[in-house]
């Protein structure tokens, strides 16, 4: 196995600035064939817990990748083709990884695990989790996440109300709304109610962006989603490329007006970005290429990376 199937990117991610993969499965490894999917349909559908790579080679991979001085990464995430807490080590894999980088560790999850003790367990060693909740109805969850016959939209909120109690890191809550699926007046406010419930730090509004696993998967306007952000409470955030946009900006930020900024006070991408009227990826960028150059560096605070002038 090549070490980059199992260590990828770094990507730049919307919701988590300059992210450096890992992929403890192979693909598509889920307990879930959701309609929006953008890997693709699900070809290991199972609940079942397991070593479905090599811990060990995990271990090395990730070794191996963290020796490169020129790698600039902001967060370390745990993610890839399927979902990540079906990997039975995943709590060593976590812990092996903060030997390694300062970087805040955040995993990727559906949420279908967390009413297993252990995998509340091992996911403790994060610093931030990344829940999905995207159905509380019965048939609205079979139709929209597809699950294995032993889930149910119930077990599947039961766990996630344990662990937002247990986990002393940030939780962030996405949500995708799919249009026709899970969009009704009575959904929505189920769904609202729910996360006002498990108070996560943030409610993240999401809805298809790229081509999904099934057609019937369509997307939700802007428009309507800000609509629906309101049942959500303050914590509510939409996260959809044509939302990011909308709050930032569509052109490519300069090198001095970032060093202008940050001579004054450091501070993160996605604020940089948004000082700037400036495209978020655009921003990644160039903030990438000024670390790189020595020009910059950065430092972690409440699991937030910042960056400042060297």
């Amino acid at each position: 196995m090549r070490a980059e199937e199992i260590v990828f990117g770094p990507v730049k991610s919307r919701r988590l600035g300059l992210s450096l993969g890992v992929d403890p499965l192979l693909p598509k490894t889920c307990s879930y064939d959701c309609l929006y999917c953008e890997i693709g349909p699900t070809r290991f559908h199972t609940i079942k817990r397991g070593l479905y790579r090599a811990t060990e080679e995990i271990r090395e991979a990730l070794a191996m990748c963290l020796k490169d001085p020129e790698l600039h990464f902001e967060v370390l995430t745990f993610a890839g083709s399927g979902e990540p807490t079906l990997h039975a080590e995943l709590g060593e894999l976590l812990r092996f990884a903060k030997t390694l980088t300062d970087r805040p560790i955040c995993v990727l999850t559906n949420s279908s695990l967390l009413w297993q003790k252990e995998v509340r367990e091992d996911l403790l060693a994060a610093d931030l989790v990344l829940p999905s909740l995207d159905a509380v109805s019965e048939d609205v969850f079979k139709r929209l996440n597809r699950p294995v016959p032993e889930l149910s939209a119930a077990k599947v909120i039961e766990g996630l109300k344990c662990f937002c109690e247990e986990f002393p890191g940030e939780i962030w809550l996405e949500i995708m709304l799919v249009s026709g699926i899970n969009d009704t007046d009575e959904e929505l406010k189920a769904l609202a109610r729910v996360s006002q419930e498990l108070s996560p730090n943030k409610i993240q509004l999401n809805t298809v962006d790229r081509p999904p696993a099934y057609p019937l998967a369509k997307p939700i306007p802007l428009s309507r989603l800000q609509e629906i952000a309101k049942l959500f409470g303050k914590k509510a955030e939409i996260i959809t490329r044509e939302a990011l946009c909308a709050r930032g900006g569509s052109r490519k930020p300069t090198e001095s007006e970032i060093l202008a900024l940050l001579a004054r006070r450091p501070s993160p991408s996605a604020e940089i970005a948004e000082a700037l009227s400036a495209d978020y990826k655009a921003t990644l960028l160039l903030l990438e290429e000024l670390v790189k150059k020595g020009k910059l560096k950065t430092k972690r605070h409440e699991n937030r990376l910042f960056y400042y002038v060297s």
